[in-house]
């Protein structure tokens, strides 16, 4: 189903998302692919979320930044 953490919408409800967009030269193949449902889908494409897959397989979201927020820095 739904690759999105938390979420239970079946594979049925789902359809397939690019992690790296085809327009910035993301393949079209199965590793580069995962299923989000609609509301997750639209969150990424239209709400400027982020979804990517980390070292160990699990799948992160990250949140857009908001006029109100700033990227934090890390130590110099």
């Amino acid at each position: 189903g739904c690759v999105w953490p938390g979420c239970d919408r079946p594979a049925t409800w789902t359809e397939g998302h690019h992690l790296v967009h085809w327009t910035h030269n993301g393949p079209g193949n199965l590793p580069n692919l995962v299923l989000l449902c609609y509301r997750h889908h639209w969150m990424v494409h239209e709400g400027e979320w982020q979804i990517v897959r980390a070292d160990d397989g699990r799948m992160l979201t990250v949140p857009p930044i908001t006029p109100y927020q700033r990227l934090a820095r890390g130590p110099d």
